[in-house]
């Protein structure tokens, strides 16, 4: 149900979408599997920063006063924590392998989403699998596709995942892949690009990456040295093209305010000009916020509105008239303060030692989650400029990697 994000109902003002009402309705049965196994409830040092993280949420909506964006806050997040915990106390090493073909399916179904609204939208059909805008180079308005999920970027992420699985399963299969498996990669990739989303530097680097781990061993030490050159190029580039906007000095930029560009030229070269974009933008509204809410926070779902007054005089709007803070990392610290950052700094950490004890114990037998740790970086990658914390199936591939640990 991850591909119809946007499906669902509303109740006592709480958007309840497709993959909630799912989850809340296979709860039960996993909790009755959880007690007929009568399995030791585990909780290791992640999981206890992963509740540290919603406590943190609830201490920071405390401290700003409880209202009904707050509440809402510490909902979706206690609702992101069930998911993960019941996901780990429930899933096997056998069951493993088949959700991540589940994650590809999913992942394909996304794609078609995606691939069937930039269609409708090139035939003049406007549906809400695509919006239309300004684009800053090369066309003046480009289609990107969205499907049904709230954004291009939404999608591209969800597709990204099933692009680094689909990949690793062709690269380690020991037998000729049949014609299926390439069309579900070509789908995926199609999918991925009609978003037009920035998200391409992380897919980019997480496929070379796939690429390099599964062949290193032939890889002379000239090849592994321009991996790590291309890999750090695309870095930079991907930090620099979020954060800045290149526009030729003889166009107009007015259709790109809002939506690209957040202020006025930084630098002025001989034939082009340099403007902030939106995300450079709300990491300093991100730092200002930090600051003036030092040590608690603004409190979550806060920031939309502390972001929306800051910018409301300025000839330089936000994109949205309520804006996320678009980072993980300056987003935590904005909206839940110190107590946020420190459970999110060891979610980190742990995340780091379980994907280094992974790729220490070289899972043969279990190929398709041998990305894992790739993945998580990309994903780290990613959250400098997109709250990944939200994201329902960051939280799924998260409990496979913690199973993958405990119970090799």
């Amino acid at each position: 149900m991850i591909s119809f994000q946007t499906l669902g109902l509303k109740f006592l003002g709480l958007a309840i979408h497709l993959p909630e009402l799912f989850s809340l309705a296979l709860a039960p049965l996993a909790i009755t599997q959880i007690i007929k196994s009568r399995q030791k409830l585990l909780i290791d040092n992640l999981d206890l920063f992963v509740f540290g993280w919603l406590i943190a949420t609830i201490i920071s909506g405390w401290h700003s006063g409880f209202d009904s964006i707050v509440a809402t806050e510490i909902i979706k997040t206690a609702y992101l924590v069930m998911l993960y915990m019941i996901l780990k106390w429930t899933i096997t090493l056998e069951v493993i392998e088949r959700m991540v073909k589940v994650i590809i399916l999913s992942s394909f179904f996304t794609a078609l989403t995606g691939i069937l609204g930039f269609v409708l939208g090139n035939l003049g059909i406007e549906t809400f699998l695509a919006i239309k805008r300004p684009f800053p180079y090369g066309i003046e308005n480009v289609i990107q596709a969205k499907g049904f999920t709230p954004s291009p970027n939404m999608l591209a992420s969800i597709i990204m995942i099933g692009v680094f699985f689909q990949l690793q399963k062709l690269s380690k299969n020991r037998t000729i892949p049949n014609r299926k498996d390439y069309l579900i990669f070509l789908t995926l990739l199609i999918g991925f690009s009609l978003t037009f989303s920035k998200t391409v530097v992380c897919l980019l680097i997480g496929i070379i990456l796939i690429l390099y781990l599964n062949h290193k061993s032939i890889l002379s030490f000239t090849w592994r040295l321009a991996t790590s050159f291309v890999i750090i190029g695309l870095f930079i580039a991907y930090i620099i093209a979020t954060h800045f906007i290149i526009v030729e000095k003889d166009k107009s930029f007015e259709h790109l305010k809002g939506d690209y560009i957040a202020g006025p030229a930084i630098i002025e070269l001989a034939n082009y000009s340099i403007y902030p974009s939106q995300y450079w933008s709300l990491k300093k509204i991100a730092f200002q916020a930090s600051v003036e809410s030092f040590p608690w926070g603004l409190g979550p779902g806060k920031f939309n509105n502390f972001a929306y007054e800051s910018k409301k005089n300025s000839s330089y709007p936000t994109h949205v008239p309520y804006p996320d803070p678009h980072s993980t990392y300056l987003g935590t610290l904005a909206e839940i303060g110190l107590l946020g950052f420190a459970a999110l700094f060891g979610i980190i950490t742990f995340i780091i030692k379980y994907s280094r004890n992974f790729v220490k114990d070289n899972l043969v037998n279990q190929h398709l989650i041998v990305c894992l740790p790739v993945i998580f970086i990309v994903i780290g990658i990613e959250a400098i400029c997109t709250d990944v914390m939200n994201f329902r199936y960051y939280w799924i591939v998260l409990a496979i990697l913690v199973n993958t640990n405990f119970k090799e």
